[in-house]
């Protein structure tokens, strides 16, 4: 089998930039992190990744341009339609821009890239590229799952100023596209794992994914944050056992959302249930009124 792209679905706070990292600490990995939002940091004039040049000494300008177009989905040709260009070039065979991972590919020593960008709508669109149905590039589909009670009680933190109907609203939303998405995928390149197990034995969960993906389970994947990572945007409480193995302090806006937590945490894999001691019952309760009970599949009472 040639190259491989990983794509990591999960609701945010549910584990993706965790398992992306692991992924991408393998020999044969490169964590690509929230490559969707690429197109977005360069418009800007942010930096694509940070505490990184890695993307600026490795890729032109120009290329970076063509990234951003084909991640971005923009019209390269203001006075023609998207959908007609990407039929024409594709045509004429000149259609490199719409298949980026190939460009990312040709610039990165890699076997497999890991995209956490999260959402079934982008990793519907990847895949609709030339590079995945010629088979060029095989798509694997990763689902992380984590108990919404756990990911209510983090939006709680990092989005005070939603109501409690709003973070239940989003929840939901977003389990149920992606419980349909996932369902309608073939099962020969699709898996479901548990955050929560990720957590608590992260080799025995490493080792089944590896074999999924058909590479060599490596021990060293586990602790991501002693390997060299460039990877865009992320869960901030990751990025943060990076930070502190590499002697910078934690991000001002971590530790105001997460308080000394991380800073106070041991360099390891250690599995986050502080909803039990900060959500409140009535609030659980309400959680699963307003659902209809969807979090009982993804419950981890261990």
């Amino acid at each position: 089998m040639g190259k491989k792209v990983v794509f990591i679905l999960g609701i945010g706070r549910s584990g993706t930039t965790l398992i992306d990292l692991m992924l991408g600490s393998h020999p044969q990995g490169f964590s690509l992190g929230e490559i969707s939002k690429l197109p977005e940091r360069t418009r800007k004039g942010k930096p694509i990744a940070e505490n990184t040049t890695f993307w600026t000494d490795t890729f032109t300008e120009a290329e970076i341009k063509k990234l951003s177009l084909g991640f971005g989905h923009y019209r390269i040709n203001p006075l023609v339609p998207l959908k007609i260009e990407r039929f024409v070039r594709e045509l004429i065979n000149q259609d490199e821009i719409f298949n980026p991972y190939s460009l990312l590919f040709s610039k990165i020593q890699a076997e497999f890239l890991v995209d956490s960008s999260k959402y079934p709508y982008w990793v519907k669109k990847q895949t609709q590229a030339r590079e995945f149905r010629s088979g060029s590039l095989t798509p694997f589909i990763l689902w992380i799952v984590r108990d919404g009670r756990a990911v209510i009680n983090s939006y709680r933190r990092v989005y005070p100023n939603w109501t409690f109907e709003q973070k239940v609203q989003r929840w939901q939303q977003v389990m149920l596209e992606t419980q349909d998405f996932f369902q309608a995928l073939p099962d020969s390149n699709k898996k479901q794992i548990r955050y929560e197990a990720l957590a608590s034995d992260p080799q025995a969960v490493l080792t089944d994914i590896c074999r999924w993906l058909g590479i060599q389970f490596v021990p060293e994947m586990i602790e991501y944050w002693t390997h060299e990572h460039h990877y865009i945007c992320g869960g901030q409480g990751t990025r943060a056992l990076i930070d502190r193995y590499k002697g910078l302090l934690v991000a001002e806006g971590t530790r105001r959302v997460h308080g000394d937590y991380y800073n106070k945490a041991d360099y390891a894999i250690q599995l986050d249930t502080r909803w039990k001691d900060e959500l409140q019952s009535e609030d659980i309760e309400k959680f699963y009124t307003m659902t209809d009970g969807l979090n009982r599949a993804y419950e981890w009472n261990n």
